[in-house]
């Protein structure tokens, strides 16, 4: 599929272009091995001259294909772009129980896949929700790895709402019910059928190993604030959010900015994932950042 330059994710997908088809032809898919399982990654290189590294880590239940809208973009400005599907996302494989999902596990794991790719010191760390709880604990392992770390769409601690009554819903039924769960939330009919984008939602869903899933819901409604010892590592932070961010409360998200000593950017007509709904600002925005701390 050749890339879709400078178009919004969501706007390809609503020309019914699913996310595993906006990765850029140039890109180089692949996996390595970390800690017995097989990571899936993709990896692009630079356009123009090499100016740094990005490492995109995905949220809960999403996958490295999230990030394809921005790879080209980024790429052109000079940067090698790489995001991985973490353990039990749809693309990579990982345990069958909870308890191999515990946070400094995944936190390690961002360190061993830079090391299986060769991402050696001065890497840019973005973590997408979920994503960014685990670049918080990555930095917290091993700072010295890291230019910059950016909290895309993400928070601090505990984010409230409706995250109990999935967990539960997830324990007590399965995969299944939270996808029911939640198309019944969206008022979407249970028997109504699959759109091609739904399907490749549904698709990444149940690729995803359901003890992932409640390790993560787990980790979000436990989440320990780790924002003061990030603030002392020192490192150059980014905290960013769509305007309709409906996850984090905008105001906890300010905050930890504020405690960060962070650049804040608030993205006009985006949502929780800002990347998708404003792809190229996005990127332009990121590598705006990151030029200002090579």
């Amino acid at each position: 599929m050749s890339v879709f330059i400078d178009k919004n994710g969501i706007d390809l997908e609503n020309d019914g272009v699913t996310p595993d088809k906006q990765v850029p032809e140039a890109a180089r898919r692949g996996t390595v091995a970390v800690d017995g399982y097989t990571l899936g990654f993709i990896d692009m290189e630079p356009e123009s001259t090499a100016v740094g590294t990005a490492l995109l880590i995905p949220g809960y239940s999403s996958s490295a294909e999230t990030f394809a809208c921005i790879m080209a973009p980024l790429a052109r400005r000079g940067y090698r772009v790489v995001t991985f599907s973490q353990r039990g996302q749809a693309l990579s494989d990982g345990p069958d129980t909870p308890d191999g999902y515990s946070l400094p596990r995944l936190g390690q794991d961002v360190h061993d896949v830079c090391e299986q790719l060769g991402l050696s010191a001065k890497v840019h760390l973005l973590g997408h929700s979920f994503g960014g709880i685990v670049a918080a604990e990555a930095a917290v392992i091993n700072p010295t790895r890291f230019a910059s770390i950016t909290m895309w769409n993400s928070g601090p601690s505990f984010m409230g709402g409706a995250l109990p009554q999935q967990a539960q819903v997830l324990k007590e039924h399965g995969t299944n019910g939270f996808f029911l769960a939640d198309r019944a939330v969206k008022g979407i009919p249970v028997d109504a059928p699959l759109t091609e984008i739904e399907q490749y939602y549904y698709d990444r869903l149940f690729a995803t190993q359901e003890a992932q899933l409640v390790a993560g819901m787990d980790i979000l409604m436990n989440q320990t604030d780790r924002i003061d010892e990030l603030a002392d590592l020192g490192l150059p932070a980014l905290v960013s959010h769509g305007a309709q961010d409906d996850a984090w409360p905008h105001a906890m998200q300010q905050d930890m900015a504020d405690r960060l000593s962070a650049d804040y950017w608030v993205i006009a007509r985006a949502g929780h994932s800002a990347h998708m709904d404003r792809s190229y600002l996005s990127a332009q925005l990121l590598a705006n950042f990151w030029d200002e701390n090579n």
